[in-house]
C-alpha cells in the first residue's frame, strides 16, 4: 500500500506541463488528418483521426486532473518550474491545448452535430484559458526578467511557446466568432494581441539567433525543440486568415478588405516560405545530432509533432488564400510526417511509462 502511494506521488510530482504536449500534438495531428480526409475522401484516415481524437481527449482530461493535484500537493515544484528559464515556457502548452480544443469543436464536432451545446463548451474552455493564457504571457516574461538565473544560452525554441499560445488563442476565438458572433468588443482586444504576438515572436527570434551564433549547440536532450520554430509560422498563418473571416462578418475598423486580404496573402506567403526553409534546415540539424551526437528520448520528443502538424494545417488556409489547391499536396506530405512522428513518440512514451522511467524527476538541462 505504501509503495502504491509513493508511486502515485511520483506521478503527480513529475507531472510537468511538458506532458500536456502529448494532448496538443494529438489534437493537431487529428485535425490535419481530418483535413486531408476531406480532400482525399480516404475512409481509413477518417477512422484513424477519430482514434486520435479519443486519445487526445483522454490525455487532456488525465493530465489536467493530475496537474491540478500537483498545484495543491507540490506548490514549491510549480514555483520552481515558473522561475526556470526553460521550464516556465512549457506552461503555455496548457492553454494552447485548450484553445486547440475550441478550434476542433467549431471545425469538426459542431458541423457533424457531434457536440452538445458547442457554444457553452467552447466558451468555458476559451474564457478560462484566455485568463490563464494572458496571465502566463505576462507573468512568465516578468519572472524571467527579474530572475538572475537567466542566461542568453537559455534562449532556445521553447521560448516561442508564449507567442504561439497567443496566435492559437486568437484563431480559436476567430472560429467562435465566425460561427456565432459573440462579444464584438473582443475584436479590439484581439487586434492588440496580434501586435503583441508578432512583436514577441520577432523578439524571441532575434534572441534565439544570437544564442545560436555565440553559444555551442544545445544539449541533445533538447534538440527536438528545433522543430518548434515551425509552430509560430503555422499558427500565425491560421490566425491571420481566420481574422480576415471575422472582418468579413463585422468590419469594425472600416478597413478596405481587399487591401487587408492582399496584405494577409503577402505575409502568409512570406511566413510559409520561411517555414519551408527552416523545415529543411531542421532536418539537416537533427540529422547532424543523430550522426555526431545523439537524440535520447525525453518528453521533448513531443515537440517534434505539434509544430509539423500546425504547419501542415496552415497550408490548407494558404491554399484557399492563394486559390491554389496544389498547395494541399504539401499539407498531405506534412500530415504523413506528423502522424509517423506521433506513432514513434507515442510508442516510446508508452515504453517510458511502463518501465516507470517517466516518473523519475528529469535532469534539468542547462
Amino acid at each position: 500500500m505504501t509503495q502504491e502511494k509513493i508511486w502515485f506521488n511520483d506521478i503527480i510530482k513529475t507531472m510537468e506541463p511538458r506532458w500536456v504536449m502529448s494532448s496538443m500534438a494529438t489534437w493537431a495531428v487529428w485535425m490535419l488528418l481530418f483535413i486531408i480526409w476531406g480532400k482525399l475522401q480516404f475512409v481509413p484516415l477518417k477512422y484513424l483521426a477519430w482514434i486520435l481524437a479519443i486519445l487526445a481527449i483522454l490525455f487532456f482530461i488525465l493530465f489536467t486532473i493530475f496537474f491540478t493535484i500537483r498545484i495543491f500537493k507540490f506548490p514549491q515544484d510549480i514555483k520552481n518550474d515558473l522561475s526556470h528559464p526553460i521550464t516556465a515556457n512549457f506552461f503555455a502548452w496548457i492553454f494552447i491545448s485548450a484553445s486547440v480544443i475550441v478550434t476542433i469543436i467549431w471545425n469538426v464536432l459542431q458541423p457533424l452535430w457531434w457536440c452538445i451545446n458547442p457554444e457553452l463548451i467552447s466558451n468555458i474552455f476559451y474564457y478560462i484559458w484566455l485568463i490563464i493564457g494572458v496571465l502566463t504571457i505576462v507573468f512568465v516574461p516578468f519572472m524571467l526578467t527579474i530572475s538572475e538565473k537567466v542566461d542568453s544560452k537559455h534562449a532556445i525554441w521553447i521560448w516561442f511557446l508564449p507567442p504561439v499560445g497567443l496566435f492559437v488563442l486568437l484563431f480559436a476565438w476567430n472560429f467562435m466568432y465566425i460561427n456565432h458572433n459573440i462579444w464584438d468588443w473582443i475584436i479590439y482586444f484581439n487586434s492588440l494581441l496580434f501586435w503583441v504576438a508578432f512583436i514577441l515572436y520577432f523578439l524571441v527570434l532575434s534572441m534565439i539567433y544570437a544564442r545560436l551564433k555565440f553559444h555551442p549547440l544545445p544539449a541533445p536532450e533538447v534538440a527536438p525543440s528545433f522543430v518548434i520554430w515551425l509552430a509560430p509560422v503555422g499558427v500565425s498563418i491560421i490566425a491571420l486568415n481566420t481574422f480576415l473571416g471575422v472582418l468579413k462578418w463585422n468590419n469594425i475598423f472600416n478597413w478596405d478588405l481587399s487591401v487587408v486580404k492582399t496584405l494577409i496573402s503577402i505575409v502568409s506567403s512570406m511566413m510559409a516560405w520561411f517555414g519551408i526553409w527552416w523545415f529543411a534546415v531542421t532536418f539537416l540539424i537533427l540529422s547532424y545530432y543523430l550522426i555526431k551526437k545523439s537524440l535520447p528520448y525525453t518528453l521533448w520528443w513531443w515537440a517534434l509533432v505539434f509544430p509539423v502538424a500546425a504547419f501542415g494545417i496552415s497550408f490548407k488556409f494558404l491554399a484557399t488564400d492563394l486559390s491554389c489547391q496544389y498547395i494541399c499536396i504539401f499539407a498531405a506530405f506534412l500530415g504523413f510526417i506528423a502522424f509517423t512522428l506521433w506513432v514513434v513518440v507515442f510508442y516510446k512514451t508508452l515504453v517510458w511509462i511502463i518501465t516507470k522511467k517517466a516518473f523519475q524527476r528529469p535532469k534539468v538541462v542547462k
